[in-house]
C-alpha cells in the first residue's frame, strides 16, 4: 500500500515538473516572437521611410523644375508683350497685361527671384522694359512680400536697376526707395526698419534717410522715428549710422528751419545720452535759426554734453551769429553769467569783430583767462591781420610778440 502511494507521488511530481518546463519554454518562445515582430516592424518602417524620403526629394526637384519652366515662359511672354511685334490692338494688349499680372501675382519669393533673373538675361531687354517690370515690383511684389523683397533687392540690385546713377536711356524709379515710401505711407515704421535690417550695410546707409523724408514731417513722427532708429541700432555700424542721422532728424526740414521750442522739446522728451547729444548737435550752427542762437547757447550750458564739445558748439554758433548780428551777440555776452560756453562765445566774438572794432575785441579777450579760448581768439586775429593790407609787417610782428604768438 505504501509502495503504491510513493509511486503515485513520483508520477505526479514528474508530470508537474514536465508541465512547468513546457510552460517556461512557451513563455520564452512568446518573448522571442514578440522581439522578432518588433524588429520586423522597425525594419519595415525604416524600409518604408527610405523610399518616401527619396520620393520627397524627387518631388521637390520636379516642383523646382516646373517652377523654373513656368517662370521662364512668363518672362518670355512678358518680353513679347512689351515688344508687341505682332501689332496687337489696345484691347488685346490690355488683356495680355491682365494675364501677365495675374501670373506675376502667383509667384512666391523664390519664383520672383527666378523671374527677375530670367527676364534680365534676355539679350534685347532695354531700360524701358526694365522700368515696366519695376512697376510690377513696386505695385505687386513689394506690397505682398516687403521683407523678402528688401533682402532680394539688396543682394541682387542689378536685377532691379538699382544703381548710383540712373540708366541713360530712361530714369528708372528706385524700387527700394519705393519700399521705404510704402512702409511710411502705411504708418508702419517697424516694417520699414525690419526691411532695412534685411538689407546690406550699404543699403542701410543709403536708404535710412528716406524714412526721415517720408515720416519726419511732424513732431510726433520724428519722435516715433527716433525710437525706431534707436531700436534698429543693434550693431556698432548701425549705431554709428543712426547717430549720424540724429542731427538730420532733429533739425533738417525741407521747407524752413525748425524752431528752438520744437527741437528742445523733442530733445528733452527723448532723454538722449551724452553720446547721442554730441551726435544730435553736430553742425547745429548751420541748422538753427540765427535769431534763436542765444537760446541755444543757454541750452548748451545746461546739457550733459562734454565741456570741450559744448564749447566748440558754442564757438561755432557764436561765429555765425556774430557774422549776422554782432550787436545781439554783444548784448548776450553782457547779460549772461560766466560759463565755459560764454568763454567760447567771447573768443569767437572777439575774433570776428576785431577788423572793425579792435579795441572792443581786445577788451573781451582780456576777460578770458590764459588758456585755449584766449589763444584761439588771438590766433584768429593774428591770422586776420597778417592778411589785412592795412597792417604793415612791423605791426603784425609786434602783435605776435605781445601775445606770445611769435612763429
Amino acid at each position: 500500500m505504501k509502495r503504491s502511494v510513493v509511486i503515485v507521488f513520483v508520477i505526479c511530481f514528474v508530470a508537474a515538473l514536465l508541465g512547468w518546463r513546457e510552460s517556461q519554454q512557451l513563455s520564452m518562445n512568446r518573448e522571442a516572437n514578440a522581439l522578432l515582430v518588433k524588429e520586423a516592424a522597425t525594419l519595415t518602417v525604416g524600409d518604408a521611410r527610405m523610399p518616401r524620403s527619396a520620393s520627397n526629394r524627387s518631388e521637390q526637384r520636379n516642383e523646382d523644375l516646373a517652377m523654373k519652366k513656368r517662370v521662364k515662359a512668363l518672362a518670355s511672354d512678358y518680353f513679347a508683350l512689351l515688344r508687341n511685334e505682332g501689332g496687337a490692338s489696345a484691347e488685346e494688349l490690355a488683356s495680355l497685361r491682365e494675364n501677365i499680372k495675374s501670373r506675376l501675382e502667383e509667384l512666391d519669393p523664390s519664383a520672383i527671384r527666378e523671374f527677375m533673373g530670367e527676364f534680365n538675361s534676355i539679350p534685347d531687354v532695354d531700360s524701358g522694359m526694365k522700368s515696366d517690370v519695376n512697376e510690377y515690383v513696386m505695385n505687386v511684389f513689394i506690397k505682398k512680400y516687403p521683407v523678402e523683397m528688401a533682402g532680394m533687392m539688396s543682394k541682387t540690385p542689378e536685377l532691379f536697376s538699382i544703381r548710383n546713377q540712373p540708366m541713360p536711356e530712361r530714369v528708372i524709379y528706385d524700387p527700394f526707395k519705393f519700399l521705404m515710401y510704402y512702409c511710411c505711407q502705411q504708418k508702419d515704421l517697424p516694417l520699414a526698419f525690419q526691411c532695412l535690417a534685411e538689407a546690406s550695410s550699404e543699403f542701410q546707409s543709403k536708404y535710412i534717410g528716406e524714412t526721415l523724408q517720408y515720416y519726419g514731417d511732424t513732431p510726433l513722427g520724428r519722435a516715433e522715428l527716433f525710437e525706431e532708429m534707436r531700436a534698429f541700432a543693434s550693431t556698432p555700424e548701425q549705431l554709428e549710422l543712426v547717430q549720424g542721422k540724429i542731427s538730420d532728424l532733429l533739425f533738417d526740414r525741407p521747407d524752413a528751419k525748425v524752431t528752438f521750442i520744437e527741437v528742445s522739446d523733442l530733445l528733452q522728451s527723448a532723454n538722449l545720452s551724452s553720446e547721442e547729444l554730441v551726435a544730435a548737435t553736430k553742425d547745429m550752427h548751420q541748422k538753427v535759426r540765427v535769431g534763436e542762437t542765444g537760446q541755444w547757447l543757454d541750452w548748451l550750458a545746461k546739457t550733459g554734453i562734454p565741456d570741450e564739445v559744448s564749447k566748440q558748439r558754442a564757438f561755432d554758433l557764436a561765429t555765425r551769429w556774430t557774422e549776422k548780428d554782432y550787436l545781439a551777440v554783444g548784448q548776450w555776452l553782457k547779460s549772461s553769467p560766466d560759463s565755459p560756453e560764454k568763454a567760447a562765445v567771447a573768443s569767437a566774438y572777439a575774433a570776428k569783430v576785431h577788423p572793425c572794432d579792435p579795441e572792443g575785441a581786445m577788451k573781451w579777450i582780456q576777460t578770458l583767462p590764459q588758456g585755449p579760448d584766449r589763444n584761439k581768439a588771438l590766433e584768429a586775429i593774428y591770422q586776420g591781420i597778417r592778411k589785412d593790407g592795412n597792417y604793415d609787417r612791423e605791426a603784425v610782428e609786434a602783435f605776435a610778440r605781445e601775445h606770445g604768438l611769435e612763429k
